[in-house]
């Protein structure tokens, strides 16, 4: 027990011991509290000039910071007081005054605070002292500062203030960073002048730097000839700029070779045809051939600006030279793979640490990455004999990232082949069944534009979207079937990733089967899979996602009997589940449904089911629901939608006077002053005709009949010809036998003949129970089938008003004015109940939202 008791003293002296240390460490002293304190009667330039002269460094970064503000409110007396403070201070700050201050310099010039005069004599001067600090990093950035500055300041400024700093400071007497520095602004204020200001006072000192002794020098002007070189223009560039470009590509060091490469891509557009010709495709070749010889980087660089080389040069070489340049980038698709063909898939690695390990992979990943620009090079026409084989290569790439790279760039590929498309399907189907999730993420966002491009390529495509929509798939992708299978494979492989987010692209990019694949082998493979992620992903967004794909598919299938038991089993999966957070997502279904059909559709199989949450036993069901009840009367029109107008209105009163949970009834009676605010439109003509939205719902409406029409045509055609071929066996088989055929004929088309001028129904005859008392614990499972059927809409209205919990509810019609007035009447019942709870006698239990996981 004396033992026990000591510990604890032990234990409590400790802890006051460190509570002691961390109050002492986090308190300053009284000396450091009044160096600190600044009066607070000072007026902001005083306070400013006081904290430079004695303030602490975060307390001068803080008016650093604040100068452009100081000079802007108050430009004479700042410039006169705080401004030559700053300067003084600048010469014995430290770093972070120094980076701060390069910041508010610039924002100062950018904002035309002060008159160009006035900046060149005050602020331009510091910044061009301040290149002189001994400081890397800091010197660094005041040089950036006055390349940027270059950008904003007039012809005769630079030329006064800035040409001779830049001439001085590229003598071979200046260190090596001083002449760096020179190479940097003589290329930043080249575009400035005139080709005899540039011949004359900075051509000599350009050609100089180009051979100056060290090669950090000659590779950073290099890089600057291209703007040195527009500057001059033609004439002088092959004069002056191509006799030391030629030099520099045929330097010692790698680096300067690099830049020399890059140099002469970039001057391309501005060469003319004999120069590039004569010049430049010999000069390439010889470089090429020098990369492929020598072990360093100069290989993966050269692949890495290959596609712009020879897009650049299509036009300037002949049929032999552009046979040299594809077998070269044959030869850079291939690098290293022969000694590596037969190893095992490498494991996974960051692009840097390919680049720095295997210089090889390197070279095929940048190979990968121009291969759509050697397309447009070789021609569609010769992509089979020229480039096929390297792009089998690259898609079965050993490396991941050279895959990845590939793949990022297949649709791309996919649009510039057109009609030679379909040679590429095999290896998208290799693409898309990758183990790795680096390669997945290239191939899924841009699935949409790689599937329609082999549509087009294979038929020559649609011209009209509606024409897409209703077509009958004539222009199928040849061995559909392997393609659908990849997809599943590559939708199971994301979904079973920790990438969420990747997950729901694929989800969203599922959508674009509807304009690729068949309704059948949409709705026997793909839609079990959508309602399996509806259901069961992991989290909302995919959900929503898979939701509204779904909706689509619904909306663009050609089959009747198809598009009826999706909506029965969406209903039945969402808004008859046991799970109240898939009755929530029913309510972001139906948000799509309205976004994506007609008024007509939504109101004829969705409408009183999502009334139906009303009812819902979980308080964050309702609440949800609340929010949607505005749109919901925006979808009514009357007079013929009168009774889904008192529908709404009865949910309404139900959930005003019956609801106890706050949330709920703060949300219901804010949606209640919504609905008041919208008006019922009415189905007049004159109306219709000049707005927008009923414009775009008749459009739908449209379509959606089309689909029905054109089904029934085909039910026709394919009745017509079994007929045919029935009477042709009929000397062939026996007359019992006929007559059975034609009794089971005339027995398909009386089940298949529908009125085109209605919409079918569509969702599943449920109980009373099941359907109207918002319970989800006596819900059916969703395999439903097409026996399923909830009547005429008059009829379910009837039912649904008539199971109605709110007593003394009507169904009968009446007139446009009571129902104004009872829709006013909404807004006083809300107004009188938001000032206290809901009422006693309410017969909807008090439920508590769930937490955790379950909670808003």
């Amino acid at each position: 027990m004396d033992l026990s008791g000591g510990l604890e003293q032990v234990e409590d002296d400790l802890q006051e011991l460190s509570l002691e240390r961390t109050i002492t460490k986090s308190l300053k002293t009284q000396e450091e509290i009044d160096r600190l304190t600044v009066d607070e009667k000072l007026g902001d330039l005083e306070r400013a000039v006081y904290l430079l002269s004695s303030g602490q460094e975060v307390q001068r970064i803080s008016v650093v910071n604040s100068l452009p503000q100081l000079i802007q409110d108050n430009a004479p007396e700042a410039m006169r007081r705080v401004v030559p403070k700053v300067r003084e201070m600048l010469h014995v700050a430290g770093p972070d005054v120094q980076l701060a201050a390069t910041i508010s310099f610039l924002s100062i010039l950018e904002r035309e605070i002060i008159p160009i005069s006035t900046y060149s004599s005050t602020f331009l001067q510091t910044i061009i002292m301040s290149l002189e600090v001994k400081d890397p990093v800091v010197s660094n950035a005041w040089l950036e500062t006055l390349l940027s500055v270059c950008g904003c300041l007039p012809k005769d400024v630079i030329k006064r203030e800035i040409l001779g700093i830049a001439v001085a400071k590229g003598q071979l007497s200046q260190s090596v960073q001083s002449r760096l520095a020179s190479c940097k602004i003589l290329g930043r204020v080249a575009t400035k002048f005139e080709p005899y200001i540039i011949k004359k006072e900075i051509l000599p000192l350009v050609t100089a730097l180009c051979q100056d002794i060290d090669y950090e020098v000659r590779g950073c002007m290099c890089r600057q000839l291209d703007s040195v070189a527009r500057a001059l223009g033609l004439e002088n560039t092959k004069s002056a700029i191509l006799p030391e470009l030629v030099e520099l590509a045929n330097d010692e060091e790698c680096f300067v070779r690099h830049a020399a490469l890059d140099a002469v891509v970039n001057l391309l557009n501005l060469l003319d045809d004999d120069t590039c010709t004569q010049t430049i495709v010999p000069l390439v070749c010889k470089f090429c051939e020098r990369s492929m010889e020598a072990d360093d980087t100069t290989l993966p660089h050269v692949a890495e600006q290959f596609g712009r080389l020879c897009h650049g040069l299509s036009v300037n070489v002949d049929e032999q030279q552009q046979a040299w340049l594809l077998e070269f980038y044959t030869q850079l698709c291939i690098q290293g793979r022969m000694r590596d063909a037969q190893s095992p898939p490498p494991p996974p690695r960051t692009p840097s640490s390919i680049c720095d390990e295997d210089r090889c992979a390197e070279c095929r990943r940048n190979a990968a990455y121009n291969f759509p620009a050697m397309v447009l090079f070789a021609g569609p026409k010769n992509f089979k004999v020229e480039l096929y084989n390297c792009f089998v290569s690259l898609c079965e790439d050993p490396h991941y990232i050279v895959r990845r790279t590939i793949a990022c760039g297949f649709h791309e590929v996919a649009k510039l082949l057109g009609s030679h498309v379909q040679l590429i399907q095999q290896e998208l189907v290799t693409l898309l069944n990758d183990n790795y999730i680096q390669v997945l993420e290239g191939i899924v966002p841009h699935l949409p534009e790689t599937l329609e491009s082999l549509v087009k390529g294979v038929g020559g495509g649609l011209s009209e979207a509606r024409t897409m929509l209703y077509s009958t798939n004539r222009h199928q992708i040849s061995n559909h079937a392997d393609l659908v299978q990849s997809l599943l494979t590559c939708e199971y492989l994301v979904a079973a990733c920790s990438q969420w987010r990747l997950h729901l692209t694929m989800m969203q990019r599922l959508a674009c089967v509807v304009r690729v694949f068949t309704s059948d082998q949409i709705y026997s493979k793909f839609v079990p899979v959508l309602f399996q992620r509806l259901t069961l992903a992991r989290v909302l967004p995919v959900k929503q996602a898979a939701g509204r794909t779904l909706c689509v598919i619904i909306r663009h299938n050609r089959r009747q009997e198809h598009r009826q038991e999706l909506i029965c089993r969406l209903i039945e999966a969402l808004c008859h589940s046991n799970k109240y957070q898939l009755r929530m997502l029913f309510v972001d279904v139906c948000c799509d449904v309205m976004e994506l059909f007609s008024r007509r559709f939504f109101k004829e199989y969705f409408f009183e089911f999502v009334l139906n949450l009303a009812h819902d036993p979980v308080a964050n069901v309702r609440l949800k629901l609340c929010s949607l009840l505005p749109r919901l009367k925006t979808q009514i029109k009357l007079p013929g939608d009168r009774q889904l107008l008192q529908q709404l209105e009865h949910c309404v009163r139900r959930l005003l006077s019956h609801e106890r949970d706050r949330d709920v009834a703060a949300a219901i009676r804010k949606s209640v002053f919504e609905l008041d605010k919208i008006q019922v439109a009415m189905e007049t003509l004159t109306q219709r005709m000049f707005m927008e939205e009923d414009l775009m719902d008749q459009k739908k409406e449209e379509e959606e009949k089309m689909l029905l029409e054109l089904e029934e045509r085909e039910k026709k055609e394919h009745e017509q010809t079994k007929g045919k071929n029935t009477e042709k066996g009929k000397g062939k088989g026996s007359k019992g036998q006929g007559r059975r055929g034609a009794h089971n004929r005339g027995h398909r088309t009386s089940v298949g003949k529908t009125n085109s001028s209605e919409l079918p129904s569509a969702s599943p005859k449920l109980s009373k129970h099941s359907l109207h008392s918002g319970s989800s614990e006596n819900m059916t499972s969703p395999g439903l089938t097409r026996k399923y059927s909830l009547g005429s809409k008059e009829d379910r209205i009837k039912r649904t008003s008539s199971n109605s919990p709110v007593a003394g509810v009507s169904t009968s019609h009446s007139k446009k004015s009571s129902l104004k007035k009872s829709s006013h009447s909404l807004t006083n019942l809300a107004a009188s109940s938001s000032g206290h709870g809901s009422p006693k006698g309410g017969s909807t239990p008090t439920h508590t939202r769930k937490k955790g996981s379950q909670a808003r």
